[in-house]
């Protein structure tokens, strides 16, 4: 749960703000590169389709563009969110709700919490499971009230200045909200459709993008494939899918996502006091 799910909602929030950029895609050379680059495969066996081919790469091109302005403009953010997992073991499902928090513009500074409230298990059932997640500062912090707990993980070396959602430099190899050269270089990006799962019954209108890890991008090392659905009315991000290199599978559903100034709930999530006396805290440096 930790890193998997942390990051396929980390993968959205670069992303939450309301589009204003120009919807049409370059000209000239690097418009054809990246077009070129973008563009899905032909079906075997069948005619390449050369205007379907370039009506893909313009879309492609269009919310990649969208998503690179929008994460440079992203301030703060909070959305409730709910997870699913399913193992590809033993094909067990398991749900957690909770709320996703974006402070800080684009850049190393920016922090992402995500608090989980409830979970819910492959029969249904309902339990409370109050847990933090914290990206921070080159750390993911988890904090666990039930056992007065908390883990600090290091994920950037000392000294490093980073974003943590830019292709091929952050620990989390984000794409979404990038820069749209970053993301053609480090995925092979393709138009598609969201799996089917119960928790799409409710999205509006959407458009929807498939990006595989290429073989030499860091983040190959343990995701298969992402998918991102946009709101087509307001190009809000509203569910993600991430399949890991071991066949797992975490999807997220977003929804009620706020653009602006956090209130002190949220707020508080981010900044994240010193652990209360008593509590158990392991700090886990970043091994040279």
């Amino acid at each position: 749960m930790t890193m998997h799910a942390f990051a396929v909602l980390a993968l959205a929030v670069a992303c939450s703000a309301p589009q204003d950029v120009p919807q049409t895609p370059p000209t000239g050379s690097e418009g054809a590169e990246q077009q070129a680059a973008s563009a899905p495969p032909a079906a075997a066996g069948a005619p390449a389709d050369g205007s379907a081919l370039d009506a893909a790469s313009e879309s492609i091109v269009r919310i990649l563009d969208a998503a690179e302005a929008a994460g440079a403009r992203l301030d703060a953010m909070a959305c409730t969110v709910i997870i699913e997992k399913r193992d590809a073991l033993t094909d067990d499902v398991e749900r957690r709700r909770g709320r996703l928090v974006l402070q800080g513009s684009a850049g190393p500074a920016r922090r992402i919490a995500l608090r989980i409230d409830q979970f819910i298990d492959g029969s249904g059932r309902a339990s409370a499971d109050r847990r933090l997640f914290l990206y921070r500062d080159g750390w993911l912090i988890e904090r666990d009230d039930a056992r007065k707990q908390q883990i600090e993980r290091q994920l950037v070396a000392d000294g490093a200045s980073m974003d943590p959602l830019q292709p091929g430099e952050g620990p989390l190899a984000l794409p979404v909200g990038a820069r749209r050269s970053e993301v053609l270089a480090n995925y092979a990006v393709t138009v598609s459709t969201l799996p089917e799962s119960p928790l799409w019954k409710d999205l509006p209108p959407n458009d929807v993008l498939c990006l595989v890890p290429r073989p030499s991008s860091q983040a190959a090392r343990d995701a298969k494939q992402l998918i991102v659905a946009w709101d087509r009315a307001t190009a809000l991000p509203i569910a993600v899918v991430r399949d890991s290199t071991e066949g797992d599978r975490t999807i997220a559903r977003l929804r009620a996502v706020e653009v602006g100034q956090l209130n002190d709930a949220d707020r508080a999530l981010v900044e994240l006091p010193i652990p209360p006396q008593g509590w158990t805290v392991d700090r886990r440096p970043l091994v040279p």
